[in-house]
């Protein structure tokens, strides 16, 4: 297998930033989850280490080898694309047989990878079928398939469950997961859905326009975000964020004030709150009324009006009607500066 260095990798074109200098390791045997919004340069990346693309300056490693002038043919990599790439004119079974038949593997052991991989995706069944036949998930994982029966070093995915349905989605991210570990194999994954990095990841690298934003475990990218893009952009609701004045040992906010540590910089902040962290209480909180409410059958997220402010709000119990006030409490927030970086994570 293979560890990969993107060293202060930089790709403009036509006078566009795609990346901007950036620089990643992800280590033998990981899986690296690369997340961020349309166009924040993930796909590029993927390109870039693959040798689809050339970067501008910088430079891809395989342990500790640049891959400048190496062709993507060399390189032992396997990419599964968002978009459907496979060859129309030959069935599933030889689809998935196409890279192993390129390189002349022996026609039994051909047979077995095929059946093998199929069979742990679930697709065996459409081995004799075109790939116009199959739906739009089951077309990803034939893509999947004949990336994974090449035993490659690096495994690259783009998106590969975008044009699944939520069924399939959930099935396949625990799929892809052991898949990842029985393999062993450096897989770099890009995806926009934050839900799904959090599932899958050893770690997630969150990227926005083309910088690398935040690098670190799925609970540190959650619980410790380093900026309120990060914190904002992942977590579904997003956190809500507040503006506040630390003045002593307290936040004043336009509906009150909550406790910060004795330490804590006086001066203006932003108060980050995820949905979750908010409680009712008796007395003596923060007093707001609901201004919408959406329902998910045993739990409900409503849109709270607070002093000038707007949260969201989870309610697993006691659920709220349109109209109500509350008087809500928190112990679990985050500060950020008036710049947007983090200042501390306290509860």
């Amino acid at each position: 297998m293979a560890s990969v260095l993107l060293d202060s990798v930089f790709v403009e074109r036509s006078g566009v930033v795609l990346v901007d200098h950036l620089t990643l390791l992800v280590e033998d045997q990981e899986l690296l989850v690369l997340i961020g919004p349309s166009g924040s340069g993930k796909t590029t990346l993927l390109r870039v280490v693959a040798g689809l693309e050339e970067a501008t300056s910088g430079d891809v490693l395989f342990d500790g080898r640049s891959m400048e002038g190496v062709t993507p043919s060399r390189r032992d990599v396997a990419m599964v694309f968002q978009e459907n790439a496979l060859i129309p004119s030959k069935t599933v079974r030889k689809n998935v047989a196409f890279p192993l038949e390129v390189h002349r593997i022996d026609k039994d052991e051909i047979d077995q990878r095929v059946l093998a991989e199929t069979r742990t995706l679930a697709i065996d069944r459409f081995l004799d079928r075109m790939p116009n036949k199959l739906a739009a998930g089951h077309q990803q994982l034939v893509q999947a398939a004949r990336a994974l029966v090449r035993r490659p070093s690096l495994f690259l995915l783009d998106e590969p469950l975008s044009r699944m349905d939520a069924a399939n989605r959930q099935m396949m991210r625990s799929e892809i997961r052991l898949l990842q570990t029985g393999y062993g194999v450096t897989t770099l994954y890009a995806t926009n859905d934050q839900e799904e990095a959090m599932a899958i990841g050893d770690r997630i690298a969150v990227i926005e326009g083309g910088r690398l934003r935040q690098l670190g475990t799925p609970d540190q990218i959650y619980h410790e975000p380093v900026d309120t893009f990060v914190a904002g952009f992942v977590g579904s609701p997003s956190m809500s964020f507040l503006r506040g004045e630390v003045s002593g040992r307290e936040v004043h906010l336009s509906a009150g004030s909550l406790p910060v540590p004795p330490q804590t910089p006086s001066g203006p902040v932003i108060v980050g709150v995820r949905p979750h962290d908010w409680h009712r209480v008796p007395t003596a909180g923060l007093r707001g009324f609901v201004a919408a409410l959406e329902r998910h059958g045993d739990y409900s997220f409503a849109i709270v009006d607070i002093g000038s402010d707007q949260i969201v709000m989870r309610f697993d119990e006691d659920q709220p009607a349109l109209g109500d006030e509350l008087e809500i409490w928190t112990r679990r927030f985050h500060l950020f500066g008036s710049s947007g970086r983090a200042i501390a994570h306290i509860g």
